[in-house]
């Protein structure tokens, strides 16, 4: 027993030795380590290793030498060398602040460093997507630029980070994809439904410039008729408090709910605020007089609509027709919808630059729709694609998002004039004017013919007259509005300014504003301090209605290809 106590106890006296030994040196590191923050190394998460606060690099313990840590410092960190002690202690701070404290934190730190490069990497996805610049751009100069500002600025840990975040050419094509997938399905689940959809725009007035947005979007659940329509609407307006005396104008489509006489959604709406002017969209009127044509000239659109559909709608003669069409610019015919307003000129002008490929193709495949096209229906067929061309001209450039009532107005009027005087060019011979006419006839056009299209071109006046009538009664009572330097006093008794369009005509800053900037920031901008009452009538009444509902026309585009059948669009002033 005496024997076991003895060696028991050198044994506790050697482990006490060597734990004494063990703290020394742990001391002893750690106040090299504390010694050494001059060169820019602090104690490492276990105590003893020392760790670059720039890199994170951490050395050996053989490494914990003055002079290997300084190598390291002007080797790898050179602008650090010669900070003052204060420089190195805000960067220990920052990096120990940062630091996880154990294992689990570690991890966690991780993979939320990870997530963050993810969503980073997203976004940028989406600014090249945007900007339709090349997917090699997100490694080849976004990352590269990052990386080096953050270098300058903050420093190599920071710049580290950015080294995570994925940018490879792959990778952006591949997550741009998933991402437009994305919101195409989420798209598509939200327009699969049979319910009609009400979409009403706003345009308004934020200080001095006219902006434009969605004000609602609903779905219409039950019946679309005018009175539903209305109610939706006004338990907006009334659930966000928005006073129908804001109200000054609203832009609708022909649909009998919206243009009803009695129960429509326009007679409900002219109930409430008498005040409000409504308007009908002025590009379908303006497509609804296109449609007027004589039973002659219906029949002749009709065979080249079946056509079309005959080459189009098989597979294998869409095949054929291309082979035929190898050499031409175009190797396939377009469709005729009756929705898209500009398919008709679309549509003749280039069956007209691939005739003798028709021609060609029907002999062999059909011989009775061959038959049907003789010189007389490519007479009919060149100036119905002259005029529809006309047509086009004029609807894009009413297309216009912030075209106004009376823009659109003086669109129509030379419409009208080029009509007419392509009217009497042909009276008298002269086919300049329709140049697949003069190429189809030769410069030479039967009397039957020319009598035709010219009543086709008076009926024409005559619908764009009538379908206008309005919109000329309501423009030519304040035309001083377009350029009120040239007005009479007169033109404006009606609204008790006279007054303000003479001290108009005298200021000769408001006279330069005009001429740089236009009407519309005329009035906008200058206007309401000079003369008030004729600014406030030709925002309200000109500038500010909607003259076309294309925003709501390109929305309705979307659900072109799905289920839907029913959308109605608003067009609202405030």
């Amino acid at each position: 027993m005496k024997k076991t106590h003895k060696y028991m106890k050198h044994v506790h006296k050697y482990e006490t030795i060597r734990y004494v030994w063990k703290r020394r040196q742990e001391n002893k590191k750690k106040r090299g380590t504390r010694k050494y923050i001059e060169f820019g190394f602090i104690e490492a998460m276990k105590k003893i290793r020392a760790e670059c606060i720039f890199c994170s690099e951490k050395q050996a313990n053989e490494s914990l030498k003055p002079c290997k840590l300084k190598r390291h410092q002007t080797t790898k960190h050179p602008e650090t060398v010669g900070k003052p002690k204060e420089f190195f202690l805000r960067k220990r701070e920052l990096v120990v602040t940062n630091r996880p404290q154990n294992i689990k934190d570690s991890f966690a730190k991780a993979g939320s460093d990870q997530k963050k490069a993810t969503v980073a990497s997203l976004e940028c996805f989406l600014l090249i997507a945007q900007a339709k610049k090349p997917h090699n751009i997100g490694e080849t100069l976004i990352k590269p630029a990052c990386i080096k500002m953050a270098e300058i600025l903050c420093g190599p840990q920071v710049a580290n980070k950015f080294k995570t975040v994925p940018l490879s050419n792959n990778t952006v094509k591949d997550r741009i994809d998933r991402m437009a997938g994305n919101v195409e399905n989420t798209l598509v689940e939200k327009i699969k439904t049979e319910e009609a959809i009400l979409i009403v725009y706003v345009q308004y007035i934020e200080e001095t410039e006219l902006k434009q947005d969605i004000l609602m979007s609903v779905n219409l659940t039950a019946t679309t008729r005018g009175e539903d329509i209305f109610s939706v609407v006004d338990a907006y307006f009334t659930k966000h408090n928005i006073p129908y005396e804001n109200l000054v104008a609203c832009c609708t489509d022909g649909a009998a709910a919206m243009r009803g006489k009695n129960k429509g959604f326009n007679s409900r709406l002219k109930e409430k605020t008498p005040h409000c002017l409504v308007f009908h969209c002025m590009i379908h009127r303006h497509a609804l007089a296109g449609k007027h044509l004589c039973e002659d000239l219906n029949v002749t659109l009709k065979t080249v609509v079946k056509i079309v559909n005959f080459i189009k709608a098989r597979p294998l003669n869409k095949r054929i027709f291309a082979q035929l069409c190898e050499d031409e610019v175009h190797q396939t015919l377009l469709l005729h919808t009756e929705v898209c307003w500009l398919s008709q000129g679309r549509v003749l002008v280039r069956f007209m630059e691939l005739k003798n490929q028709i021609r060609d193709f029907l002999t062999v495949h059909n011989q009775k729709l061959s038959e049907e096209m003789t010189d007389e229906f490519l007479i009919k067929t060149s100036y119905l694609a002259d005029i529809f061309s006309l047509f086009n001209e004029a609807n894009k450039r009413m297309q216009s998002a912030d075209a106004n009532v009376m823009e659109c107005k003086e669109t129509v009027d030379a419409f009208v004039r080029k009509v007419e005087y392509r009217m009497k060019k042909m009276a008298t011979g002269d086919l300049q004017q329709f140049p697949l006419l003069q190429q189809q006839s030769g410069g030479k056009l039967p009397d039957a013919l020319a009598r035709q299209f010219t009543r086709h071109m008076e009926e024409l006046q005559e619908e764009m007259h009538s379908r206008f009538s309005d919109v000329n009664e309501h423009v030519s009572k304040d035309a001083w509005v377009m350029d009120p330097f040239l007005a009479k006093e007169e033109d404006v008794e009606h609204l008790q300014a006279d007054d303000e369009l003479m001290d108009i005509k005298s200021n000769s800053l408001c006279k330069r504003f005009y001429a740089e900037h236009g009407y519309k920031r005329f009035w906008l901008v200058k206007g309401p301090g000079v003369a008030p009452r004729l600014a406030h009538h030709a925002t309200t009444r000109f500038i500010l209605p909607f003259a076309t509902n294309i925003p709501v026309r390109l929305l309705s585009a979307l659900w072109s290809h799905s289920k839907q059948r029913h959308a109605t669009g608003l067009m609202y002033t405030v």
